[in-house]
């Protein structure tokens, strides 16, 4: 029996996570030297950086972490030998990041309003309640504005980011998004959005 391990459980801005950014931000994999670790790329630096004491480099702290996120699935890391680590980012540590940086994302507001009214209406069945619960919640965050359970309204360009949310969750074939330049009742909504 296969026993699912839930990624979200690795504190956001913890070394372990700190290890994943750096991998996902670069190429997936980096390989550095556990006995002189200094040197090397600017990704290899930032990383050892959570790990200098005193200016020393704690490499157990560093191989612990390592360890833990190999059994979570989230990094695979090998020993070369001469004291080189090569350390490769799996799909689910990517998941892991991309999932943090959810919580980062903001439309950007226009200066002048385009005119348009992005709609989102989404169909997510029952069995991916949990994608679908999670889904609705960001959309509120972001401020859209709900007009039923499964319909989403905001005057901003959010394409990029609703293509990378439902990305994320693996609904994107679920999800529609429509564009409206006018409907009855947006006087309400322009000034819920203080546009004009």
């Amino acid at each position: 029996m296969i026993q699912r391990v839930d990624i979200r459980n690795i504190r956001k801005n913890s070394r372990a996570y700190k290890i994943l950014k750096y991998l996902a931000l670069g190429s997936g994999f980096i390989i550095l030297s556990t006995i002189s670790p200094y040197g090397g790329a600017r990704v290899v630096k930032s990383l050892i950086q959570n790990y200098l004491r005193r200016k020393r480099f704690e490499k157990y702290r560093f191989l612990t972490d390592l360890k833990n996120l190999q059994k979570r699935d989230l990094i695979d890391y090998q020993d070369l030998g001469n004291g080189n680590v090569k350390i490769i980012i799996t799909a689910r540590g990517k998941q892991k990041v991309l999932l943090n940086n959810i919580d980062e994302i903001k439309l950007k507001k226009q200066k002048r309003w385009d005119g348009k009214w992005r709609l989102i209406i989404f169909d997510i069945p029952h069995s991916r309640k949990g994608a679908r619960d999670a889904f609705r919640k960001i959309l509120k965050n972001l401020g859209f504005y709900p007009l039923q359970k499964s319909v989403f309204i905001t005057p901003y360009p959010c394409e990029n980011e609703i293509d990378f949310i439902a990305s994320i969750f693996d609904i994107r074939q679920n999800v529609l998004l429509l564009y409206v330049n006018n409907f009855e009742g947006e006087e309400k909504l322009k000034y819920h959005f203080k546009i004009k």
